[in-house]
This record gives C-alpha cells, structure tokens and sequence, in this order.
C-alpha cells in the first residue's frame, strides 16, 4: 500500500507545528532513507511506501511526544491532517456539507491519499453513519486510527457536536469499521 506525498507533508507539519522544539529529535529518529525525504521536498503527488514513509514516522511520533500510546498520537495526527487538508481547499464545502454528504466525500478524499483502498459508507441515519476503510496494514491499527482520528475531526469542522466512535465488526474483508456518531 501507498500513500500520496500530501500525507508525508500533513505528518511532517504536525510534528513542527505541535512539537517544533523536538522536530530534529524525531527527524533524527527516522531511519535513513526516510529522513532523507522528511527533510528534503516532499513530492506531494508522488505515491511513497506506507510502511517506510507514513508507518515508521508516526511510530516515532508515539514514542517521542505520546508515551508509546500509538492510538492517541494516531487519531490526534489524524484530526490534524484533517484541519491541515479540509480549511484550505475544501473550507467551503465543510459549511455546506450535511454531515453524511461530507462522510460520502470522504470516499474520494481518502483514496486522494492511499492506494489500493476502498471506502464504503452503510446505515446512514440523521446522526450516524458506519463506515468501512480497507486496512491499511495488517500487522497494526495504527494508521486506521489516523483514518478515523480524520473522519472525527471533519465532522467536527463540519459542526457537528459530541463526535464519537466505535469500532464495529467490519462487514467486509480486510476492512476495518467504525460507527460515526454525533449530535
């Protein structure tokens, strides 16, 4: 699996932007051939390993600044990739946007960002939806949680209140499933 050089950038502006005084501790932390993209230009339209690129970085994030609590530097790196792509381009579809309409987008947004990779949206109701990601690695959920620490923070830029998950067991195979719920 793959993912899009945008997502290299979203992970190397979170560590500057939240943890700026440790920057070089966590790109010195890197193993080589990673350090040598996250400190050179980052091809935002080139596809880069998931593991090696996406996987390793944010495994170093956990260490360094979250004790080692992979889950929550996953969803809190998620909900900042999520401010980081959704205030720019996409700032006036979020004020127009049902929240559902916004979770049916997502299905193109994410595949902007990782590839092979299926999305698929179940059980929409008023204040809830389900939705499935094929997973991104088998040995770890972390990068799920980077998914869905995106898909909480968009509903929360799309206003909506009280944004919860719950995994679920997923419908499909090789996907992982969570329950999106708000007010």
């Amino acid at each position: 699996m793959d993912v899009k050089g945008t997502g290299l950038v979203a992970t190397r502006n979170f560590v500057k932007e939240m943890y700026g005084s440790k920057f070089n501790d966590w790109i010195n932390s890197l193993p080589s051939e990673t350090k040598a993209v996250y400190n050179g230009v980052i091809q935002t339209g080139n596809w880069y390993d998931i593991e090696k690129f996406y996987y390793v970085p944010l495994k170093k994030i956990a260490e360094l600044f979250f004790n080692n609590d992979e889950k929550k530097a996953a969803l809190t790196a998620g909900a900042f990739s999520a401010e980081f792509g959704l205030k720019g381009v996409y700032k006036v579809f979020l004020m127009i946007a049902s929240p559902q309409s916004l979770m049916k987008a997502s299905k193109r947004i994410i595949a902007l960002y990782y590839q092979p990779v299926n999305v698929e949206i179940d059980e929409v109701e008023k204040h809830s939806l389900v939705l499935s990601c094929t997973k991104m690695m088998t040995t770890s959920k972390l990068l799920d949680y980077r998914v869905i620490g995106w898909c909480v923070k968009a509903l929360e830029l799309a206003n909506c209140k009280n944004v919860n998950y719950e995994e679920v067991t997923a419908k499909y195979p090789n996907m992982f499933s969570i329950k999106l719920t708000w007010n």
